[in-house]
């Protein structure tokens, strides 16, 4: 299953659960560091991108520092898949690697 069709059924999941995805809202991109050095590299490219960024050193062993890349967005396969490959390579050449992404249900 490519990402664009994995995307397409979590979004039909949601609006089979009742949330409205028409509306343009916050989807957070999530990426996972092992160094803060890595981390704050993908920061400048996604700042650069457009997005707003936040940084956390989280209590995990591997890859302890996790990076929010977030962006208001309509929630579309589309636009979710856009975003989360141009971030995911830009993680990959910051030693990085994509997390997940999510947003608040309305």
């Amino acid at each position: 299953m490519s990402l664009f069709e994995e995307n397409a059924e979590i979004l039909r999941g949601m609006e089979e659960d009742g949330s409205d995805l028409a509306p343009s809202r916050r989807v957070d991109f999530s990426h996972a560091f092992s160094s803060r050095a890595s981390a704050e590299s993908f920061v400048s490219g996604a700042m650069e991108a457009g997005f707003d960024t936040a940084i956390e050193e989280v209590d995990r062993g591997e890859d302890p520092w996790d990076v929010m890349a977030s962006k208001e967005m309509v929630p579309s396969a589309e636009n979710v898949t856009a975003a989360e490959e141009r971030l995911d390579a830009l993680a990959r050449t910051s030693d990085g690697r994509s997390d997940g992404w999510g947003f608040m249900h309305v």
